[in-house]
């Protein structure tokens, strides 16, 4: 395919493909960070690589200064926004050095591939644009490797606190897959929003006689608290995939990482009575199955709090 090069032909025996995606149902890097951990831990090879620019809008038009309209409290009003800082976000990143373009850099979408664990792993960001041939880049390497299984993880902010371990959701194109994933202590929900690539994935993925599975985990959303990367909800993915594919992977770095930030939070907690307040509301959320499913019950517990003044912590 024009925008496909397969770089290598591992001897791989019907594999399975994991995937990840940055730019939707990546709160906390689970979906990237799950792949790319794994990657590493298996030090898999590059196997193949999607042509990125074919697939993004690498210049979004501003004729006028955009703004935004913002809510502080009882107040509204509007702010201007940068049109260079507004754009930026849909550009290529570049490196220059002493006058020298050293580097143009656009999203990357890459295969790995690991012979002892029989896995082909897939990092790449949503594209803006084309769907059905980037996917079709996808299915194209299925093909050539005899993939026959998909598992997608995710992650999506949820009202749970940090206390708890991260559930796993999972939504599949048949009931089929549905009793299988059962026996592995995972859920499903209902959702209706805003559709993202997976979801266009899962449904080309019958047509392809393709078995695809979603799995997405709860992550905490603190809003007034910076916490880019939660090690949690990636150590539950690797071991939901452990069970799931018969894989061992030493994770005990992910446990340390995990235990680090839960220590960091709990900091947090004993400094600030209300952030005290809300995670206690929140476990018991957690601990009467409330918040299943349940995506307001976070914003109510917030409104509910006086969370101004001193909460931003580095």
């Amino acid at each position: 395919m024009e925008n496909l090069t397969i770089y290598e032909t591992p001897e791989l025996e019907r594999p399975r493909m994991i995937l990840g995606f940055t730019g939707w149902m990546d709160g906390g890097r689970v979906s990237t960070g799950t792949v790319n951990y794994l990657a590493e831990k298996l030090q898999a090879p590059r196997l193949a690589e999607i042509a990125s620019p074919e697939f993004y809008i690498l210049n979004f038009p501003v004729s006028t200064i955009p703004v935004t309209v913002v809510a502080d409290r009882a107040r509204t009003f509007v702010s201007s926004v940068n049109p260079m800082e507004f754009a930026a976000i849909f550009r290529p990143y570049a490196e220059i050095r002493d006058g020298i373009i050293q580097e143009l850099k656009f999203p990357e979408n890459e295969f790995r591939y690991s012979e002892s664990a029989n896995l082909i792993l897939f990092s790449g960001e949503e594209p803006h644009i084309r769907w059905r041939e980037y996917c079709d880049c996808i299915f194209a390497v299925a093909r050539q490797f005899g993939v026959q299984e998909f598992y997608f993880i995710g992650s999506v902010s949820s009202p749970i606190p940090h206390t708890r371990e991260p559930r796993v959701r999972a939504s599949v194109a048949t009931e089929a897959l549905k009793e299988k994933l059962k026996e592995f202590d995972i859920g499903f929900g209902d959702y209706e929003g805003p559709a993202g690539l997976v979801t266009y994935l899962t449904m080309l993925s019958v047509d392809e006689g393709v078995d695809m599975s979603n799995l997405v985990l709860e992550v905490p959303h603190y809003p007034f608290l910076d916490m880019p990367t939660y090690p949690r909800s990636i150590l539950r993915a690797v071991s939901v995939l452990g069970r799931l594919l018969d894989l061992d992977i030493g994770s005990s770095d992910l446990v340390t990482a995990a235990d680090t930030t839960e220590d960091k939070l709990n900091e947090a907690m004993a400094e600030n009575e209300a952030f005290n307040e809300l995670v206690k509301k929140l476990e018991e959320a957690y601990d009467s199955e409330e918040a299943a499913g349940d995506q307001d019950l976070l914003r109510r517990l917030i409104e509910g709090l006086d969370l101004s003044g001193d909460q931003e912590r580095d």
